[in-house]
């Protein structure tokens, strides 16, 4: 069995990981100064034989040369696994631009793009970017292992609600990235649930488990997501989730979208044409399952997670031949 040490970030991400045969050890930070650094059960359950650890635990361990693979999900991460001699891979969650529309400075992206794959080749890391327009916005050589979602987890789409919903953290805090001016357009005056950290948001709350969160997928009529193109892609790890449960899902155009226009959910560039696409869901039950039904379709042909599986054992054998 393969160990493999990383830091609690990205928790529906490392929970793809389940199933592998790997044994992963969970770095907790004491002092929350990266996003979510802690595994919270609410979000996923814990995977039997994993691990959570302590910073030094994990630094012990390291310098014991107990693990096959370091991976970091950002360069405060990657910097941490520098001083031990393991196998290092950074996941690239976020695109460039996307990084410089949310962060203030004066470094310019082609400048911070230079350090920083200065950096990742000086040191013998690897790069795996989790869609391929992220991988041609940072415009760096990598591995793409896509997104992936499991058909067994997500089923039994009712549509039994009438509403929205959609699942995003810092909508508005991100708001040019998540194209909340269209959200806002596309959800103002309907019924709407918003699931996730959204402090902004007095209507928004985190969903109170796993299984609350498959739930919502299951009874909410369509599932909305809008992003813009360049600094984010045309799907997200919640859209796949709600997709596989058998969600219709309407999105703002986008030219790696899964969704087909009519087949699967609704896509356009039209606000005023999603819009009443929005509200001819909330009031056709049949449509939306019709179309929910297709998009599980979609996500089985695209999206199966034996492919994400594959992938994350080629890039352990290169690295280990190296």
């Amino acid at each position: 069995m393969k160990r493999v040490v990383t830091f609690c970030a990205h928790q529906p991400y490392l929970y793809l990981f389940k199933g592998m045969n790997w044994r992963l050890d969970l770095i907790q930070l004491k002092e929350q100064k990266r996003f979510l650094q802690n595994w919270r059960e609410s979000v996923r359950p814990l995977p039997q034989g994993w691990r959570l650890v302590d910073l030094d635990r994990a630094k012990r361990d390291l310098a014991a040369g107990r693990y096959d693979l370091a991976i970091a999900h950002n360069i405060n991460d990657y910097i941490d696994f520098l001083p031990f001699h393991v196998p290092r891979v950074l996941v690239m969650h976020t695109s460039l631009h996307s990084r410089f529309a949310e962060e203030q400075t004066d470094v310019a992206p082609e400048e911070y793009r230079a350090q920083f794959y200065s950096l990742i080749t000086k040191t013998k890391g690897a790069l795996v970017f989790v869609s391929e327009h992220k991988r041609k916005d940072w415009d760096l050589p990598g591995v793409v292992i896509p997104l992936v979602v499991s058909l067994e987890d997500y089923r039994g789409y009712t549509g039994e609600k009438p509403a929205i919903l959609r699942v995003s953290n810092h909508l508005v805090e991100r708001g040019e990235i998540l194209d909340y001016p269209a959200h806002q357009r596309l959800s103002d005056g309907l019924p709407l649930t918003l699931i996730g950290e959204n402090p902004s948001l007095a209507d928004a709350d985190v969903a109170e488990s796993w299984d609350a969160l498959r739930a919502a997928y299951r009874e909410h009529r369509l599932y909305l997501h809008t992003a813009k193109p360049g600094l984010e892609d045309g799907y997200n790890t919640a859209m796949l989730e709600a997709m596989a449960t058998g969600m219709p899902v309407v999105s703002t155009a986008h030219p790696t979208s899964p969704i087909r226009d009519g087949v699967n959910g609704f896509v356009s560039d039209d606000l005023d044409e999603l819009r009443r696409n929005v509200e001819r869901l909330l009031g056709d039950r049949e449509l939306a399952a019709k179309l929910g039904a297709n998009a599980r379709k979609t996500v089985a042909a695209k999206f199966a997670n034996d492919r994400f599986h594959k992938a994350w054992r080629k890039v352990l054998k290169h690295l280990t031949k190296k």
